[in-house]
């Protein structure tokens, strides 16, 4: 199984985490609620993956090990949305800016290989309440064809029309970059995160397809 950033695991139990009791309180009661963790960045060696945890506040956020034999089963952001997961929740929790946003926001994006990450993929997957009034909506977008600065910036304008700030962080394998920076243009260099550490690159689209 490959694990990449954004996806969602879940563990066959909170204590599968390395170090679990070293961890913070609010992390091992946050575990204990719902055992998931979010793949993060970084090199995934002896067949340990790097994960974070969240916390119900956006200050609660911890980063842990944990092995590919504890993963009891994987959500891709991508899932989420070729699912339409957001159908699925209550109608109270649909009626929150972030998720209003997803139902409009849908359709633009349909042409692209698009995924939901950040509170909001992590609520329509393991069902806690995490996205709130003023939540940014993350999308993650693979396989993303190359388009110049003014293009970026008519598609970010059209996502950015629901009330809600767009997050769209553009990826290749364990590479990213934010299309925002991207489109603001401010600087000849755009920053790429890798397994390895963020750095600078003046073609972000060649950056991220670097081994």
């Amino acid at each position: 199984m490959k694990f990449l950033p954004h996806d969602l695991i879940e563990l066959d139990e909170a204590q599968s985490l390395q170090d679990f009791n070293s961890l913070p309180q609010w992390a091992k009661e946050s575990l204990i609620a719902a055992p998931f963790v979010v793949v993060r960045r970084g090199q995934q060696m002896n067949d340990m993956i790097p994960v974070g945890i969240r916390g119900r506040l956006k200050k609660q956020r911890a980063s842990a090990l944990v092995s590919a034999q504890s993963v009891k089963s994987k959500t891709t952001p991508f899932e989420l949305a070729k699912t339409q997961k957001w159908a699925d929740l209550d109608r109270d929790r649909q009626k929150l800016p972030v998720f209003q946003a997803l139902r409009s926001v849908a359709p633009i994006m349909h042409k692209y290989e698009w995924g939901i990450g950040g509170s909001c993929g992590y609520e329509l997957v393991t069902g806690i309440v995490m996205a709130n009034e003023t939540s940014d909506l993350d999308i993650i977008v693979r396989n993303f064809p190359k388009i110049e600065t003014a293009q970026a910036k008519t598609l970010l304008f059209e996502l950015n029309q629901f009330n809600v700030h767009i997050d769209l962080q553009v990826t290749e394998g364990q590479n990213g970059f934010s299309l925002e920076e991207y489109a603001n243009d401010r600087s000849e260099t755009t920053l790429i995160k890798a397994a390895n550490g963020p750095k600078l690159a003046t073609d972000p689209w060649l950056a991220i397809k670097a081994k």
